[in-house]
């Protein structure tokens, strides 16, 4: 899901350093699938990269909890890893 609203960053720092790196992002949702809440978990070292994949988190729709899932919780909290290579090199 992620993968597609991922986007290698653009713009001149980008293509003169073509930076590569995973980024670990922690984001929390509400039952209905709404963000509540995202930060770099850890960084690629890149702010770049690290904007990126948090730009992605943003980006992405997600449904609503199954009724039977995470049952009592409003929110829950979801990790994922981000990675970046610069188009074209893999």
């Amino acid at each position: 899901m992620l993968n597609t609203t991922k986007r290698y960053p653009t713009g001149r720092q980008a293509s003169l350093e073509r930076p590569v790196g995973k980024v670990r992002i922690v984001f929390v949702l509400s039952r209905n699938g709404a963000l509540v809440s995202a930060q770099v978990h850890v960084s690629s070292n890149s702010n770049m990269l690290d904007d990126a994949a948090l730009s992605a988190v943003r980006r992405a729709t997600y449904p609503a909890f199954a009724g039977d899932l995470w049952r009592g919780q409003n929110t829950h909290e979801f990790s994922v890893d981000i990675d970046f290579v610069p188009p074209g090199t893999r």
